[in-house]
């Protein structure tokens, strides 16, 4: 077995305190973390994509993770961040939507992906049943790779990616039937929203038994660690974005907060502008941290940063990396204008794709270079505060 968490634990245990220390609001300037150890595909370098990486051989998944954890740790370039190292079973974004019956493709050096529903009928809700993850979909898959991560080292485990019940409805019945159907059946979306919610539930928890930590294991919030006494689950709601606030209010929140408040509390993932949602997050029993990709729309991102603030939610303030010539800007708006207090700051690099106010832009860059140069940009404007 690699041992590594010893070896590494000065670092982490300074990280931790660091992030304890943004949830207790104590915190004079956000930490960061240079995201280089991205375990999904999107925006890296065919090049550095080996193949096979969510195949049958689940030793491809874990050298290609623990190499690039590593690099992590011994970068003397990052000894400031607040990294802290974990294995992610990863397998895209539908993996519990395939238990449900939802058809996976996998792409060559790309991420699975969720094919088109094919219910056609809200009756079809009935037929539906909670999954078995030992043998429906590629749950099985991930339960292995899990038990491959906990043989082969000692390295904390995360969960796999964590669809919220809304975005693993969307996926099993598709976009069309959910938004038609809460006008004309809502009992069968509420009935089928019950339905993601219980087999999310005993998902992320067969999946923590295999960890091997129970229901404290700690959780990654797209790689970004919870403290354990914040929560240990976290969901992704990127599909709240294309909703009303009602709508989702009467068909959604009360289902992430039972997801959240089964494990303690926890953290909300989106992409985008959610803002009208603000009252519904903040009011989401259980919720802990909202961590948002908010692409370069400042305009909005600092609406959401003051609601987490007022509330007492900590906020990840995250991003792609942006385009070359927008680094220095893009960070000076973010330790010179906005709060820091509360807050932990994350670019998420990526080689292949550049970040330009909402839009990705194909590029080819040297991960390492990249990393080191928004390091530096960093830990200048953090000076400011020092």
């Amino acid at each position: 077995m690699l041992k590594l968490r010893g070896k590494y634990s000065e670092k982490d245990q300074k990280s931790l305190e660091s992030i304890r220390e943004v949830y207790s609001f104590e915190n004079k300037v956000s930490p960061y973390v240079i995201s280089d150890v991205n375990y999904w595909l999107f925006g890296d370098l065919p090049e550095n994509i080996p193949d096979g990486y969510c195949g049958d051989d689940p030793d491809v998944m874990f050298q290609f993770q623990i190499k690039k954890t590593q690099e992590h740790y011994t970068n003397e370039a990052y000894k400031n961040d607040c990294y802290i190292g974990f294995l992610m079973p990863w397998f895209g974004t539908g993996v519990l939507a395939s238990g449900f019956g939802a058809k996976i493709e996998f792409l060559h050096k790309m991420d699975p992906a969720v094919h088109m529903s094919e219910i056609a009928r809200p009756e079809e809700i009935d037929l539906l049943a909670m999954p078995d993850p030992y043998k429906d979909g590629i749950m099985p898959r991930v339960l292995r790779q899990i038990d491959y991560f906990r043989e082969h080292c000692d390295l904390p485990i995360g969960v796999t990616d964590c669809q919220g019940p809304l975005t693993t409805a969307f996926s099993i019945i598709g976009y069309e039937n959910f938004s038609f159907w809460m006008y004309d059946c809502p009992d069968q979306i509420h009935k089928l929203m019950n339905l993601c919610t219980d087999a999310l539930i005993a998902w992320v928890k067969l999946q923590k038994k295999h960890i091997g930590a129970g229901g404290e294991a700690p959780c990654y919030i797209l790689g970004m660690r919870i403290p354990e006494d914040k929560g240990t689950v976290w969901i992704s709601d990127d599909d709240s974005v294309i909703m009303p606030a009602d709508l989702y209010r009467e068909f959604v929140k009360p289902y992430n907060e039972r997801v959240l408040l089964a494990f303690g509390g926890g953290g909300i993932h989106y992409c985008g502008n959610a803002n009208q949602h603000l009252k519904n997050y903040m009011d989401t029993k259980g919720l802990t941290c909202i961590h948002n990709l908010h692409l370069d729309d400042f305009e909005h991102c600092t609406v959401a940063r003051q609601a987490c603030l007022d509330n007492g939610k900590v906020y990840y303030l995250c991003d792609f990396t942006p385009d070359d010539g927008r680094i220095d800007a893009y960070y000076d708006i973010v330790f010179r204008h906005i709060p820091q207090q509360g807050m932990i700051v994350a670019p998420y690099t990526a080689p292949a794709i550049a970040l330009l106010k909402g839009k990705y832009e194909a590029v080819t860059r040297n991960r390492d270079i990249m990393g080191k140069y928004v390091q530096d940009v960093i830990e200048r404007k953090r000076k400011l505060f020092l």
